[in-house]
Order: structure tokens, then sequence, then C-alpha cells
């Protein structure tokens, strides 16, 4: 992967940071054997009533904060409108930064390793994000991005991520939820199934 200068200076500082306790030890293991694939999925309690469906329709309604690097959140949170709107979801983010219900952040490479617990930087450079668990002390609300990983996956990418903040889990059926080889190109597409698993999570 060809990095940018900021980029090279991330991974050097993210270096110096301690790796205790780590629990991911191998991206590759990673690609080869998902975590989650077969958990089922789980309504975020902090969106009911703010998605919705509406004559099979889903129907999104959240308040957000970009913080970070707000142009790579800035990105995501365009990339998410575009795709709702592109798959026939109505999704309304309005900007709050007193009370958000989803902070979408631009995350450094340290953010994404320690808060996932790889052990080192370049296992991380990758993952295109992370949604913590709505109960998380830190990040509950957050909706972590990448700036590391290919540019072609952001979007795909960040519709991922925000699919784990709306419940879903990893599956292996060639859909959003799916991991990927990070050394082949990310064909992933919404699948049927996956606009269903939110309807049966939220109606």
């Amino acid at each position: 992967m060809n990095l940018s200068r900021t980029q090279r200076a991330e991974v050097r500082e993210c270096k110096r940071q301690p790796m205790s306790a780590c629990q991911l030890k191998d991206l590759q293991k990673l690609v080869n054997n998902p975590a989650g694939t077969e958990k089922p999925d789980v309504v975020n309690p902090y969106y009911r009533g703010k998605v919705a469906i509406r004559a099979g329709v889903i129907h999104i309604n959240l308040t957000y904060v970009l913080t970070g690097n707000i142009n790579r959140a800035d990105i995501g949170l365009k990339d998410l409108r575009s795709f709702f709107r592109d798959h026939g979801i109505v999704a309304n983010f309005t900007a709050n930064p007193i009370k958000p219900d989803l902070r979408i952040h631009g995350a450094s490479l340290t953010d994404i390793v320690i808060g996932l617990k790889i052990c080192t930087c370049e296992e991380g450079l990758y993952i295109g994000g992370w949604a913590p668990n709505p109960d998380h002390p830190t990040w509950g609300n957050a909706l972590l991005l990448s700036s590391t990983s290919p540019r072609s996956s952001w979007k795909i990418e960040t519709v991922h991520e925000f699919f784990h903040k709306l419940g879903l889990k990893h599956r292996r059926l060639g859909g959003i939820m799916d991991y990927i080889d990070p050394n082949k190109p990310d064909r992933r597409k919404f699948l049927p199934s996956e606009r269903q698993r939110i309807i049966d999570l939220y109606k």
C-alpha cells in the first residue's frame, strides 16, 4: 500500500503506543475466519423509534456530529447519504453537536489499533473502521472510519460499519456484512436479505 506522508507519520506514531492485552493476533486470521459470523443480529436500543419501517421502507432519523479527521468523517456522512438514497432507504441525518445519536469519527490508525486491540499497526492498515458496542464507555455512539484502508472501499466500509451500529453481525453471503480479502477487489453488494434483516430488527 502506498501511504501518504501524513499516513507514514501516523504509522510511526502508532508504533510508539503500548500494545497491551492484544486479542486480535493476525489480520489474515480475520480474513479467513471472520469474527462473529454466526452471531444473531441485535437491535441497537438507542435507535428504537429513530429507525422505523413504514410500508416496507426503512426510515432512519439520526442526529450526528463529526469528530476526529473531519474530512474523513464528512466523506463518510456523504457516502451514507448517497448509499441510502441509491437503495431506497429514507435517511435523515441532522447535525447536533450537543446531543448526537451518531458520532462519525475520522479515526487515526492509533484509534483503530488500540480500540480493536490489534498488536501492530500493519495489521490495522486495511481495516476500514470500527463500530463499537452501543454501551462502550468511550465510543458507544461512535462510528470510527479509517483513512488508511483502500480508498476504493471507503463507501462500502462506511455502510458496513453503520450496519453494525444498526445491529447487523457478520455473514458469509457476499453482502455488505461480509469481511473481504484486502488483496482482492471489494465486490460486496447490498443484499435483499440484509435489507430484510434491518426490517426484522426494527419493525
